[in-house]
């Protein structure tokens, strides 16, 4: 049920309404996460999350602090059902009537989930959420800079979706116009750090570690913060965790310093604890460079220097990755500010070998004998595309919005990419109107979408053979989407009437 917040007085007695849930057990311990550009104080109303944070946050996390910038309360919600009846026993009549029906309709006693929302903090994300089928409670008080966490289930894949505590949460505390959370990896030599932009199972947290475990200057494998503080970007670690997938873990199992923490929620990656490596972490470290890192059939490794299309896909990787997992798609703000922080950095694209080792020392004498003094500087341009696991993501650094496609639509997109006339893809089409009859339609409306936004771009990396696959379109209910993340909405560009 969505409850649309009408002036500050009102949010701030639902926000109240969350305090006093939080503050009806008793406060176990209070800690502080000294992240470099802030300091967040933690109140732990349940003793259940204090050891999660001591083995993940294990560099940052402190006992004391001299100050702190922002407020994180997490406490254990019991069934967060009763925090929905707590909550909801203040609503008008109306708003009464609504929830029955919900329920009634449900067919349980209150609705599964309560949504707030007030447009000061998002358009798109609710300030506040109560969602007894996930067993959370959220809420932000911006005015407080305080952020409020209920739990049901401290079972690692029920809270930790991500693999790292807490890490959306963060994301929003300690945001401003020069610091933001990136989803990416950082190691580097001598002070000159490198930072690897790519999406998950691309090689990137292999790598790091991997070079962190051979003497390589550290700040992350997977989620870090950037700051451009004086015209030059620099990253603070967040996590004393790795996330290696079972196979990697395994190949690193012998000389690799660190304990098992937990699986993450999806159950395909280990989560260790690092702190064994902290004299290798660096805060405040400098970012030189730019690195693309993927996983080729070569039997070396190599780097060159990117081309401006490949500079478009690591970008939008790194942005793209970043605001999905932080639930930013569609926060303008955000993207045109990471798009800003990297824009004018040299990026070099990394194919990496089977050989893990080779890698790393691959990349220890490229940063040997590299010059850093040196900038070969090249433009971005307006319309990035990034094509990976069958997935166009593209991002207009003009208007610093984000589109993605669905498999179908990115089947039809590469063809067009290739080259390939619209009347010839159409008339392999055809024959599936037989399981979409707008489909037709909505192969026009795709092909005007991709002319009207500029989407066809020349040098952008196709497999030879493509056709169109079948598969993608089963797979998709033989229909072809467009997503649009708008600074008020998401909408499909083929669908949406």
């Amino acid at each position: 049920m969505r409850i649309d917040i009408q002036n500050k007085a009102e949010l701030q007695e639902y926000l109240q309404q969350i305090k006093t849930l939080a503050e009806q057990s008793k406060l176990v311990c209070t800690k502080y996460i000294d992240l470099g550009t802030s300091i967040i104080r933690v109140l732990c109303y349940t003793s259940k999350i204090v050891s999660f944070m001591e083995k993940q946050l294990t560099y940052t996390l402190r006992d004391d602090a001299d100050h702190y910038d922002s407020t994180f309360v997490v406490w254990d919600t019991g069934n967060t059902g009763d925090a929905i009846k707590a909550v909801s026993a203040g609503f008008s009549l109306q708003q009464k009537t609504r929830m029955r029906l919900e329920s009634l309709m449900e067919k349980r006693e209150y609705p599964s989930h309560l949504l707030f929302m007030d447009n000061n903090f998002s358009t798109i994300n609710p300030v506040i959420v109560i969602n007894s089928i996930g067993g959370f409670v959220e809420a932000y008080d911006t005015a407080n800079k305080t952020c409020y966490y209920g739990i049901e289930d401290f079972a690692p894949e029920e809270f930790i979706k991500l693999g790292h505590v807490f890490v959306q949460q963060i994301n929003v505390l300690i945001q401003n116009s020069s610091v933001n959370l990136a989803h990416g990896a950082i190691i580097g030599f001598n002070n000159n750090g490198l930072l690897m932009c790519a999406r998950g199972q691309r090689g990137k947290s292999t790598l790091t570690v991997h070079a962190m475990m051979h003497g390589f200057e550290y700040v992350s494998d997977d989620y870090q913060i950037l700051e451009n503080k004086n015209g030059q970007l620099l990253s603070y670690p967040i996590y004393s965790i790795i996330t290696l997938s079972p196979t990697m873990y395994n190949e690193l199992y012998d000389d690799l310093k660190g304990k098992f923490v937990s699986n993450n929620a999806r159950k395909d990656k280990y989560v260790i604890n690092i702190a064994d490596y902290h004299d290798q972490f660096r805060k405040a470290y400098p970012i030189r460079l730019c690195l693309f890192p993927e996983i080729v059939s070569d039997p070396e490794p190599s780097i060159k220097f990117c081309t401006s299309k490949e500079k478009g896909r690591a970008i939008v990787q790194l942005i793209q990755s970043t605001v999905m997992q932080m639930r930013d798609l569609n926060n303008h703000a955000v993207i045109k500010k990471m798009f800003d922080m990297v824009k004018d950095m040299d990026f070099y694209k990394f194919n990496l070998c089977r050989n893990i080792a080779g890698n790393t020392e691959y990349l220890r004498q490229f940063l040997k004998d590299f010059d850093f003094n040196t900038r070969k500087g090249i433009p971005t341009d307006k319309i990035m595309v990034d094509i990976t696991f069958d997935l166009a993501n593209i991002l207009d650094s003009e208007t610093s919005t984000i589109y993605s496609m669905n498999k179908f639509a990115t089947n039809v997109y590469e063809n067009l990419l290739k080259g390939v006339d619209t009347e010839e893809i159409w008339h392999k089409l055809a024959p599936m109107t037989a399981e979409n009859e707008n489909l037709r339609k909505e192969f026009d409306t795709l092909i005007q979408v991709i002319n009207n936004r500029g989407f066809i771009q020349d040098g952008i990396d196709v497999p030879e053979n493509i056709d169109i696959n079948p598969d993608f379109a089963a797979e998709c209910g033989y229909k072809l989407s467009v997503w649009e993340y708008g600074d008020k909405e998401t909408i499909d560009l083929i669908n949406t009437k």
